[in-house]
Parts: C-alpha cells; sequence; structure tokens
C-alpha cells in the first residue's frame, strides 16, 4: 500500500476538538491523503451509536475548513461518530477510506471504558467492516508524578507524534484492525517507549466515573443506600496498567487470542 492511502479522520469531541486537528495533521504529514468528518458538537459516551440529529428530515452536513490544513476536505455531520465511520466505509465521504482514525480523545479509553466510549466506537464500526482504524487518546486520568494539577495543559502534539509513528505500520495491518493508542499528557521528550498491552475488560476505568456520579445525582428515585462505590481494577499488565507509568500504550481490542503487537518494540519515533 503507497503512502497516498486514503483516511478518514473522526472523533467524538467533535469537529472543533483541538485532539481532532492534531490527528488531521498527523496523518496529513506523513503524506496521507486525509478527508474529515466528524460530529458537530461533543459526542462523547456515545459507543458505536448510529443517531442522526435530525431537522426537517435532514442530517445538517456542512463543509469546513480546519486550520493549517486548507486543502483537506473536513465535514461537520449532526450524527454520532458510529453513523458517520459506518456512512464513511459505505463510500459516503468520498472513495471508502483504508485506515479510520478516531480523537485525539481529551480522556483516555481504557479497559471497559473502551464500550462506551464514542472514539472506540466509530474505530470498532470501521473494524467491523473490514477497515483497519485506530481510536487515539490522550491520558488524563492520572497524576503520574509531581503535584496535582487540576487543569494541566493538554499535550496534543505527543499523542500525534505517537500516531504518526506507528501510521506505516498501521496501513500494513490486517484489514477489520482494531487499535487502541492511550498516550500519557506529557510534553514529548518526557514520553517513556510505546509499548504493547492487553485489553481487559476487568473492573471500572478512570473515565467511567463521572458518567457514573453524574447518573447517581439524577437518579433520585433509586434507594441511595444501595448504590455501590465503583471502583479501578488496575490488572498487572493491562492497558490501565502500563499507561499509567507513562507508557504510550497499544492494545488491540479483540475478546479472545493472541492480542500481542510484534512490531511495538521497532516504533521509532
Amino acid at each position: 500500500m503507497t503512502n497516498r492511502a486514503h483516511v478518514l479522520v473522526t472523533n467524538d469531541d467533535g469537529i472543533d476538538a483541538p485532539g481532532l486537528l492534531a490527528l488531521a495533521h498527523a496523518a496529513c504529514d506523513r503524506g496521507f491523503d486525509v478527508t474529515v468528518a466528524a460530529p458537530h458538537r461533543q459526542a462523547s459516551g456515545s459507543a458505536g451509536g448510529l443517531s442522526m440529529f435530525v431537522v426537517d428530515e435532514k442530517i445538517d452536513i456542512t463543509h469546513r475548513r480546519l486550520r493549517g490544513l486548507p486543502g483537506v476536505d473536513a465535514y461537520a455531520v449532526s450524527a454520532h461518530p458510529g453513523m458517520i465511520a459506518l456512512a464513511a466505509v459505505l463510500g459516503r465521504f468520498g472513495s471508502v477510506p483504508d485506515l479510520v482514525l478516531s480523537g485525539i480523545n481529551e480522556g483516555s479509553n481504557l479497559g471497559s471504558a473502551v464500550l462506551h466510549s464514542g472514539t472506540a466506537g466509530a474505530a470498532m464500526v470501521a473494524g467491523a467492516h473490514g477497515i483497519t482504524a485506530l481510536a487515539a487518546s490522550l491520558h488524563l486520568d492520572f497524576e503520574l508524578e509531581g503535584p496535582a494539577v487540576s487543569d494541566p495543559p493538554r499535550h496534543w502534539e505527543s499523542a500525534a507524534e505517537v500516531v504518526g509513528a506507528i501510521l506505516p505500520q498501521l496501513v500494513e495491518a490486517d484489514p477489520g484492525s482494531v487499535f487502541n493508542l492511550n498516550v500519557p499528557n506529557l510534553p514529548a521528550a518526557d514520553q517513556r517507549a510505546l509499548v504493547s498491552a492487553a485489553w481487559t475488560l476487568a473492573g471500572t476505568a478512570p473515565t467511567l466515573l463521572p458518567f457514573i456520579a453524574d447518573f447517581d445525582r439524577r437518579a433520585a428515585t433509586l434507594p441511595v443506600a444501595e448504590l455501590v462505590e465503583p471502583t479501578i481494577d488496575i490488572v498487572e499488565g493491562s492497558d490501565i496498567d502500563k499507561v499509567r507509568l507513562g507508557h504510550p500504550t497499544l492494545s488491540l481490542l479483540q475478546f479472545s487470542g493472541d492480542s500481542s503487537i510484534d512490531w511495538v518494540s521497532q516504533v521509532r519515533r
């Protein structure tokens, strides 16, 4: 496959999200033919949902231009990322993509949180239709070292650099493979080596806690005494374990079989 492979970039944080722009730049900088199609607004937690936001029986698809990417067609779509990914792999945004990149999400997608993520959902929809896909996320959920910072700066460039480094391997991967990347929110110079880690559904991932807390707050009719406080289960060697130690962590999203990625150790940034 040549480096002019067609890449569809999407996300669940919306068309104006800085992570989407960083991801599109990463693909363009590697010489790929890029199209961007993303929700017109925030769509986190939508999994692979096919919801559309219809007005007068139509969904709104607005052509946009992304900063620094004048030659890239970009579309704000009034639909969830799962629907956008499905439309893309069926050729609704130009030629069928060779690769779908989803993200870069503001917050990690680890463990059971992957089941609910619109970022991961779009990638899994693409994979289910035979298109290789990557869900990329910026890990903000653990303080690695030093004093806690309530709202740290986002190092989108760190995640984009890792994505750029693995793109050649992604386009050569088996069709339908779905990868999940989580990059610590650290400057590129402070990132540790990229590692492969098993994806596990065990426990509750940290990004689910705010959603659960919001449910508890709003579900006033439930007997509060019976609510169980969720915990974060960190399985040794899992994606949650590796990324919290400062490693950009790549996983295959599959329920069984060998999930190791043998080329990760050869990636150089």
